[in-house]
This record gives structure tokens, C-alpha cells and sequence, in this order.
């Protein structure tokens, strides 16, 4: 995993907000609009928050983005949504299918996607 200082430009620029779109089963109040936590970083990258609820996406310590309550953030293991991509330095910079906890195991969530959100008109 590099460091955030080691990324080429493009990959150290941080939306300052995400959304996570799409059809879930189970974990639906994941969906929705996520703001960067500024000042805030879990193994060096950036944390979001969700609008509304206890919801945050970060990075694991094993380089897993995940969406997790508060005080798991930054924890393995603990999530409800996770996108295992060692490689993606930003959460919206990955292709890899996102995984969603039903209770007992996780599930694909082949329709789930992270990207900022589309500029608003003037």
C-alpha cells in the first residue's frame, strides 16, 4: 500500500463529497451522498461521512474501502459494505464489485457504485 504522499496527483486529489448509488438487499442505508472529513484520515487516506447517518467510508488497515459505523472506522472486518481493491487509492477509482454483508457472509453488489456526484448547472 503507498503512502498519500507517494500518489501521482490525480490519485491525491479527494472529492469533497461521494455517492453510493445503486440496488442493495440488505444494507440500504448505506446509500446515499458521503462528505470528506477534513483533517480526518484512517491509515493514511480520507474518511467520509454520511449525510444522515452513522455511516463512514474508510480504508482498513488491509487496504479494503469500507462503510462502517464510527467506531469501526479504520477497523477490519466490521462493515456493511466493503470494496476489496488493495490497489485503489480512492474508494470512486476502483472497477472491483463491492461486497455486501447479508447477515451471515458477504454478497456481491454488482450494481453499487462510488463517484462523486455529477456537476449541478448553473
Amino acid at each position: 500500500r503507498r503512502e498519500a504522499e507517494e500518489l501521482p496527483e490525480e490519485e491525491r486529489w479527494r472529492p469533497p463529497r461521494l455517492v453510493l448509488s445503486g440496488q442493495l438487499a440488505h444494507q440500504t442505508e448505506c446509500l446515499g451522498e458521503y462528505s470528506l472529513v477534513v483533517g480526518r484520515e484512517v491509515h493514511g487516506r480520507p474518511v467520509w461521512k454520511h449525510a444522515t447517518r452513522d455511516r463512514w467510508i474508510a480504508v482498513s488497515s488491509s487496504g479494503a474501502w469500507m462503510v462502517q459505523q464510527s467506531e469501526n472506522v479504520g477497523a477490519n472486518g466490521r462493515c456493511f459494505l466493503a470494496l476489496r481493491d488493495p490497489s485503489a487509492a480512492l474508494p470512486h477509482k476502483s472497477s472491483v464489485v463491492w461486497q455486501e454483508w447479508d447477515g451471515h457472509r458477504s454478497v456481491l453488489a454488482q450494481s453499487l457504485k462510488c463517484t462523486p456526484p455529477a456537476p449541478q448547472p448553473p
